[in-house]
């Protein structure tokens, strides 16, 4: 998936954003996604203090467990995870969730600018974003999901998707941030909930 010109994960943040939301974000927020010269790796962790997945929500993630892309059970208080790597044209997304003392669910995507702002996750799954700021917070929304096969990006409908995403990055101080992520249903209502208080390591 290349992405010309356009090598590290606040490159693309910005480019997306344009100049005059860019100047909008919280300048903590652009820090904190900024690369130190010597490391090609941006690492948080924290705690989710919330991890919430409704009674059919966990029935999706149960039939996507294959893809892993959502943890199947509620949880509280739990530790978390999230590393970004930046390898050549390539900007590599994990995130790991620490359930139990013998638990934990991990979940890896790809970032990416072409054809259009997106990112891809287990089996050629994926979704296209749309990045906008809100009072200085950072708000991921998905655009419609898709399914790569070979070269194309093939539309699910949004009738049969799993709902709306929405992930807020929520500049707290210099230091921390919270996350708010939500996944919700026209019908069902809202599927997934996660919110959850972290820091650059």
């Amino acid at each position: 998936m290349p992405n010309p010109g356009l090598n590290t994960f606040v490159d693309l943040i910005r480019s997306h954003l344009g100049e005059t939301q860019w100047q909008d974000l919280s300048q903590d927020i652009a820090q904190r996604f900024t690369m130190a010269a010597h490391s090609q790796r941006l690492r948080y962790i924290g705690v989710v203090n919330w991890v919430y997945c409704s009674p059919i929500g966990k029935l999706i993630a149960k039939a996507l467990k294959p893809f892993e892309l959502l943890p199947e059970q509620c949880a509280r208080e739990t530790q978390f995870e999230f590393v970004i790597d930046h390898q050549g044209n390539e900007i590599k997304k994990r995130r790991r969730y620490f359930l139990g003392e013998k638990s934990a669910f991990t979940f890896r995507s790809l970032f990416a600018n072409q054809p259009t702002l997106h990112e891809e996750f287990k089996a050629g799954l994926g979704m296209k974003l749309k990045l906008s700021v809100l009072n200085g917070d950072l708000l991921f929304q998905d655009q419609g999901y898709f399914w790569r096969i070979g070269k194309w990006q093939i539309p699910i409908p949004r009738w049969c998707s799993i709902g709306k995403f929405e992930l807020l990055h929520h500049n707290i101080d210099t230091h921390y941030f919270q996350v708010i992520i939500r996944i919700s249903h026209p019908i069902l209502g809202v599927l997934f909930y996660q919110r959850g208080k972290f820091f650059r390591a």
